[in-house]
């Protein structure tokens, strides 16, 4: 989990206030990261690591810059305001995840083509 902070700059005339979200990753979001890693894994351990961490630098950037990527349309109600976004260098990956107002809660993850 990445700890949240939130913070001002140092200069007197900054307006704006930067935060940084809490990541909250479910056991299903965690079991799909698993799952993918092992399967790239089977063809290229070095590249399983690299995925890896390119997970938790999304994950980073969502904390930094929540509403990035674009509504994921669905009927279900309960699933309103769902929102993807694509691992940094492994595109195919997308990130499934809910804003809330002080944390990004990461749901699920799916490779494209399998959603």
């Amino acid at each position: 989990m990445v700890a949240a902070k939130t913070h001002t700059s140092d200069r007197p005339d900054a307006s704006r206030e930067l935060m940084t979200k809490q990541i909250v990753i479910t056991p299903k979001a965690s079991l799909d990261i698993d799952e993918y890693f092992a399967y790239i894994a089977q063809e290229n351990p070095e590249t399983a690591l690299l995925f890896f961490d390119s997970v938790r630098e999304t994950f980073a950037q969502l904390a930094r810059t929540p509403g990035m990527g674009s509504r994921y349309p669905l009927d279900n109600l309960s699933l309103q305001g769902l929102r993807k976004w694509a691992v940094k260098g492994f595109k195919k990956y997308l990130i499934f995840y809910f804003e809330g107002d002080e944390t990004i809660e990461v749901v699920g993850f799916s490779m494209l083509g399998k959603i």
